[in-house]
Order: structure tokens, then C-alpha cells, then sequence
């Protein structure tokens, strides 16, 4: 894609990275081993929603008679 140029009376401006900006930058860090904060709050929300729902469910059981896996 063309690079583009603003032309007013005073100055001249390009847009998009110039080659003096781009030699200067470092490579990133490598990651870091292990799980990141994205992966560990899913597996955590999972495991609470199945705790809710067994909870539920072992309360409708045990209470009202009405449970998928907990009856009396």
C-alpha cells in the first residue's frame, strides 16, 4: 500500500514508520513458561461454574427432591 502524504503551505508530512525509527527497535523477550493470566482465570471460572451447578443441583436434590444426581 502507498504511503500517504499531507501537503500543506508549510510543511510536508509523510505517514507510517520511517526507516530511521525502525532500526532502533529491540526484538521481544521470549515468553515466559507456564500459564498466562487468560488461561489460569478460564480454568478457574469453569471450575466455579461447575461447583455452582453441582451445588444447585445437590440443594434441589436434598431439599426438594428434584436433583439430576443428588436424590434421596
Amino acid at each position: 500500500m502507498a504511503r500517504r502524504t499531507t501537503v500543506s503551505s508549510r510543511t510536508t508530512t509523510t505517514r507510517g514508520p520511517s526507516a530511521s525509527s525502525v532500526k532502533g527497535t529491540e526484538a521481544a523477550a521470549p515468553a515466559a513458561p507456564g500459564m498466562g493470566l487468560a488461561e489460569t482465570l478460564a480454568i478457574l471460572s469453569t471450575l466455579m461454574l461447575l461447583a455452582a451447578c453441582l451445588l444447585t443441583d445437590y440443594y434441589m436434590g436434598h431439599s426438594l427432591g428434584s436433583g439430576l444426581f443428588f436424590k434421596p
